[in-house]
């Protein structure tokens, strides 16, 4: 192009096709080509079609796409960008589960298409919703790959069908779920890590309150190694600077966190016969006793809505919670094992029980007693 400025077309038959050769080479990634797009779609054209950014962007990018008019979505034969900065990062699946919550899985969903990163395959593994939530993916987000199961599978299996679609095919995974919103910047600032730090495994984010932005509810997780008990560390606390460091934890929550693949491979999935509650942390022992490190990374920012699908359902939350939780210690001997095993179960969950029914909630306490029954019972799976 040498050092001329480009003519800036006046009329929309002329911007129309100034426009049409920037369309056409963009790639299936919508986060690809995000920043240039929008200096083609907004109202700002003419400023920005003179920018030496675009036209530097448009030589980089070579990939090839047909847009639809009117919906703002592109489809792509699948062609390999050549852009060299593109190209140095490696791609990230994401992973979300998703059961009869539409209308937050398409919020979910919008967010992930504003995050600034280039490479991103995104699955939305569907456990049989009956609220159109699969035909809403397939029509308005048709670079979405949908699983649609037939049948129910359970939060551990629905995640790990989505991984195995997507592990062979990405260096990280980005499980996650269908109430949440993300930081534009979080694949950045997740893979950066990663990237300069080989023995991270699974790193983990900063997840706000979706209703109260500035209040924690996740900033890591610790496993009390004496009793067995768990928490997030923040939790219903304002954001602050103690809470902005990178620290290796015990666990940190699947409502978002990035695996690395090659990891993944050799240690596996989650545990389907957990079904719902403790897989995320199972995994993390997992990975642990693999040689990897369980970080959280305080910059990588999710929004989480809280109480959307079974915790609804107190009674069976602790039903699954207690049984795996206990399954969970004694299968990697966390903490002072079996002290914390025994101490977890006379001392820990008698404790609840008893609160439970001092508060009149008796079908809470009856919860705990059958996840310990089922724990004795060696009775994993589903619970019916």
């Amino acid at each position: 192009m040498g050092s001329k400025t480009p003519q800036v077309p006046t009329g929309t038959t002329e911007m129309v096709e100034v426009i049409q050769p920037f369309l056409s080479e963009l790639g299936r990634d919508i986060s690809a080509p995000a920043i240039y797009l929008r200096a083609i779609i907004v109202s700002s054209l003419r400023d920005e079609l003179a920018s030496p950014t675009f036209i530097h962007a448009h030589e980089r990018l070579k990939t090839s796409v047909t847009f639809t008019e009117g919906r703002g979505i592109w489809h792509d034969t699948p062609v390999m960008s050549v852009n060299s900065e593109t190209n140095a990062k490696p791609v990230v699946g994401v992973v979300i589960v998703n059961h009869n919550l539409k209308d937050s899985l398409r919020e979910t969903l919008l967010s992930v298409r504003k995050i600034n990163y280039p490479n991103v395959k995104v699955v939305v593994s569907d456990n049989a919703s009956s609220d159109g939530a699969q035909e809403m993916v397939r029509t308005e987000f048709p670079e979405v790959h949908l699983l649609a199961h037939k049948e129910e599978q359970g939060y551990a299996r629905a995640a790990s069908l989505g991984m195995k679609h997507l592990v062979d095919s990405c260096k990280y995974i980005f499980s996650t779920t269908n109430d949440v919103l993300f930081d534009p910047e979080i694949f950045n600032v997740l893979v950066d890590y990663a990237e300069q730090h080989p023995k991270s495994g699974v790193l983990g984010t900063k997840i706000y309150f979706f209703d109260k932005p500035d209040v924690l509810w996740h900033g890591g997780g610790v496993v009390n190694p004496w009793h067995g008990h768990t928490r997030h560390i923040g939790w219903l606390r304002k954001d602050h600077p103690r809470y902005s460091k990178v620290r290796e934890c015990e666990f940190v929550t699947g409502c978002g966190y990035l695996l690395r693949c090659e990891v993944l491979k050799k240690v596996g999935f989650f545990r389907e016969d957990f079904v719902f509650y403790s897989e995320d942390a199972e995994l993390c022992y997992r990975f642990r006793e693999a040689g990897y490190q369980v970080l959280y990374i305080p910059d990588a920012k999710m929004w989480h809505k809280t109480g959307t699908t079974l915790a609804k359902n107190r009674p069976v939350q602790l039903h699954y919670s207690t049984r795996n939780q206990l399954c969970l210690i004694q299968r990697h001997k966390a903490g002072h094992y079996p002290l914390i095993l025994w101490v977890n179960i006379l001392v820990v969950c008698p404790a609840k029980m008893l609160l439970f029914t001092l508060m009149f909630r008796r079908k809470n306490a009856v919860g705990i007693y059958r996840g310990i029954r089922d724990w004795r019972k060696g009775k994993l799976g589903w619970i019916r």
